[in-house]
């Protein structure tokens, strides 16, 4: 890994909307906004359907069929981080990097004024600051960070030139702990104000100076850096793209294979990565079909990567073995090694049903003494059982009206209760979907549960034909609750975007919100932002001068 490239002074890292997907070729999503993008001519065809899903015993258009297929592509997508804990907590980061910093950031507001950017005024060891400034200072910039760099290990490995030169970075160890740690502590304070039922993060601090001050590799400043080439970006997108292999393989009667799909640019890059490294280190041979079993194998091992259960839902049960069990990537190696000693597991998977994903994803996470994903989804759900404050959450969530406290993460965690609920219910469905939407396929399926399990799981924002953002309409609640859900879901998300550029941004805010809306300029959004800003930080952003 070559880690001589220093990042730009004064920038900061977003994620592209390329991340996931392919925009400007079939559709994207982004893991910041949430949101679903469609090329214009899927939208029609979706609309022009009797519903916006399509059930593979339906051959009448297979160009309906195929936009369909990017519409599932990118749900999986959606599900991945509002069903999986890796990916919960990746869109939970966002929202974390604001809410672990107000109070040190109102600090400086009282010690300093408005000042930005703050890391450029961090970065100035001439500043004559208040101890107490100079603190904060300090905790933002790491807090900030953190997040940041937790997100990007996780993400893709394969990249983190900036992160390993940056002065504030320590350890791989470090990043990844402290990100879990503001990740669970927002979750506390929205969610679990008695702290009676995530884990007591304040207990995680010895085991983890144990670690720094014994030296141990991947926890101590200046140590090496050692990652593997797949990470989560690779195994989010094998996942998405494999399961809509299955579903085109299905939907054209088998008709078109690994060749056409080669052919149309559908098995290379990212999209792949994760599967080739699969067979490389299982010693398994390319599959016949798409809907080969050992196709179905590699989507179990997606699923049980993405769902490391240290430090969420379940407490760390082993410090030392922390990096390898909560990062997504090694989680898949180990898994496949295990299928490489074990043989007999690459024909383990027949019929493909709930009884075969519990015994074979109980045996691998045995392996590395952790949790699979329906024990995560049970623990989670006797929180729900026991505690009024989740109880009201759900009940939010059936009417679609949140409190507006911590408003996107209250209605993300919901979102992420909800899908538990399913998941201990139908776990091979979430598993392989694609093999559910057809009548006489490999498995057995209700078509009319498949319906209303994806129906229930729909992304909860889409752009239009013009690209502006909607919400999906659910067709179960009032509509100008949907609405108001929206507008307090992205107006919150501007307030985030903004204290980022507070603390990491140089010159006056920037107000082009086109990714939202294209229906307003930026000088038309800016009154809009700036109310939003000063409710949450009681000063106008006009009000900022530039560090000098």
């Amino acid at each position: 890994m070559d880690l001589t490239t220093a990042i730009p002074d004064g920038s900061h890292w977003e994620l592209p909307d390329e991340l996931y997907a392919s925009p400007g070729q079939r559709g994207s999503y982004n893991p910041l906004h949430f949101v679903v993008r469609l090329k214009p001519e899927f939208f029609s065809q979706l609309d022009s359907a009797q519903s916006p899903y399509f059930l593979v015993s339906d051959k009448s258009s297979f160009d309906l069929a195929s936009a369909f297929s990017t519409f599932f592509h990118e749900t999986i997508h959606w599900w991945q981080h509002i069903g999986s804990t890796t990916g919960f907590m990746l869109s939970m980061a966002y929202p974390a990097q604001t809410h672990v910093n107000r109070p040190h950031l109102l600090t400086l507001l009282r010690e300093i004024g408005p000042v930005k950017s703050l890391k450029k005024a961090d970065a100035d060891t001439k500043a004559a600051f208040s101890p107490e400034a100079q603190k904060a200072l300090n905790i933002v910039l790491n807090n900030w960070h953190d997040v940041e760099f937790n997100s990007r290990i996780i993400i893709d490995p394969t990249k983190l030139n900036s992160v390993v030169n940056s002065p504030y970075f320590e350890s791989v160890g470090h990043s990844l702990h402290m990100g879990l740690s503001h990740t669970i502590r927002l979750l506390i304070e929205t969610v679990d104000p008695k702290a009676l039922l995530l884990p007591d993060i304040r207990k995680w601090e010895q085991g983890f100076e144990q670690l720094r001050n014994s030296k141990h590799e991947g926890y101590y400043f200046g140590g090496p850096v050692r990652l593997l080439p797949i990470a989560a970006l690779h195994i989010f997108e094998g996942q998405a793209r494999f399961q809509q292999l299955q579903y085109l393989h299905l939907a054209s009667d088998r008709k078109l294979g690994w060749d056409e799909f080669r052919a149309q640019g559908m098995l290379s890059g990212k999209y792949i990565a994760a599967f080739e490294k699969f067979l490389e280190w299982s010693n398994s041979s390319w599959p016949d079909s798409p809907i080969h079993p050992t196709v179905s194998l590699f989507l179990l091992l997606c699923d049980l990567a993405i769902n490391p259960s240290d430090g969420f839902p379940f407490d760390i049960a082993h410090f030392e073995s922390f990096l390898e069990s909560n990062n997504p990537g090694f989680r898949f190696y180990w898994f496949c090694r295990q299928l490489r000693e074990n043989p007999n597991l690459l024909t383990a998977l027949s019929k493909r049903d709930d009884t075969e994903y519990l015994e074979l994803s109980s045996l691998l996470c045995k392996s590395l003494v952790c949790k699979q994903p329906v024990e995560m989804a049970e623990r989670v759900l006797r929180w729900v059982e026991s505690n009024d404050t989740l109880k009201a959450l759900l009940q939010e969530e059936a009417a679609y009206q949140f409190q507006a406290e911590n408003f996107p993460v209250r209605v993300c965690f919901a979102k992420f209760l909800r899908f538990a609920q399913d998941r201990c219910r139908r776990p091979a469905f979430f598993c392989w979907p694609a093999l559910h939407f057809v009548d006489g396929g490999p498995v057995a399926s209700d078509l009319n549960e498949s319906k209303e399990l994806f129906d229930t799981h729909m992304p909860m924002f889409m752009s239009n034909l013009e690209g502006e953002i909607r919400p999906a309409l659910t067709g179960k609640h009032l509509e100008s609750a949907i609405y108001q859900t929206f507008n307090t879901f992205f107006g919150t998300n501007i307030v985030f975007d903004m204290a980022t550029q507070w603390i990491m941004d140089d010159g006056p805010f920037k107000y082009d919100y086109s990714w939202l809306t294209q229906s307003y300029t930026p000088e038309q959004v800016k009154p809009f932002a700036d109310g939003l800003f000063k409710s949450a930080f009681g000063v106008e952003p006009d009000a900022f001068r530039q560090y000098q």
